[in-house]
């Protein structure tokens, strides 16, 4: 009998890293994480640009980190989605921000705790990341979001974020989440866990994702945990 044939399967983490392109450190750090650990890119920031080259030479999925609306009126900076925006504003916004980062694979919301409760501003999403066979990652900011539904009626690969690693700097704060990740792991079988560019998760996750081995589990490309859109009969 094989030892593999000993071990149930182990579960699966994959980690994504928003915000970036604001500083080169955030920049740098990230991209010496392992290359599973995917990254997602401000458009017209800085260090947009550089982010998603060195990233598409180390063959690791990116996207665009796009800014919607909030329900607290929050300045988006470059590429903000609006509620209030035509389907013919949206869409152009929307396709600048993508075509100005080279390699994107997929699109997760920053911010959007409004507008991704928006069905009409999903759907202009979903039909521009569709013509160009992209996938979406709801962030799941808020509780109503109709985003991963909207992603999956358009045929589109989606997956809503379980876990947020870092919503409090503090190693132990980040240590917390990533326990409580461990276990949500284990009990559904694939995780996705979204972190930012700080230094406090940055020092985490370079030491922390060399010992998962012994957790039981194993960290996976992002589009390992993407759900395929349910067979149209």
């Amino acid at each position: 009998m094989l030892a593999v044939d000993v071990h149930p399967k182990m579960a699966k983490i994959a980690i994504l890293i928003d915000d970036l392109g604001y500083n080169r450190h955030g920049m740098e750090s990230s991209l010496a994480l392992p290359t599973e650990v995917a990254l997602a890119i401000l458009p017209e920031t800085p260090f947009a640009r550089q982010t998603a080259l060195t990233a598409q030479k180390q063959k690791r999925i990116t996207l665009l980190h796009a800014p919607m609306e909030n329900q607290r009126a929050l300045k988006l900076g470059p590429g903000g989605l609006y509620a209030k925006m035509t389907e013919q504003e949206l869409k152009t916004r929307l396709q600048d921000s993508l075509d100005g980062l080279p390699g994107i694979q997929g699109v997760n919301n920053h911010m959007g705790s409004l507008l991704t409760t928006k069905s009409d501003s999903m759907k202009w999403v979903m039909e521009v990341l569709k013509g160009r066979s992209l996938f979406f990652i709801d962030s799941l900011t808020s509780p109503k979001s109709v985003a991963e539904k909207t992603a999956q009626e358009h045929g589109l690969k989606t997956v809503s974020r379980d876990v947020f690693l870092d919503n409090i700097r503090t190693e132990q704060a980040i240590d917390r989440q990533f326990s409580r990740l461990l276990k949500l792991a284990k009990k559904h079988g694939s995780v996705l866990a979204i972190g930012h560019p700080y230094p406090e998760t940055m020092a985490y996750l370079q030491k922390r994702l060399n010992h998962l081995e012994e957790d039981g589990v194993r960290l996976v490309p992002l589009s390992s945990v993407l759900l395929s859109p349910p067979e149209v009969n």
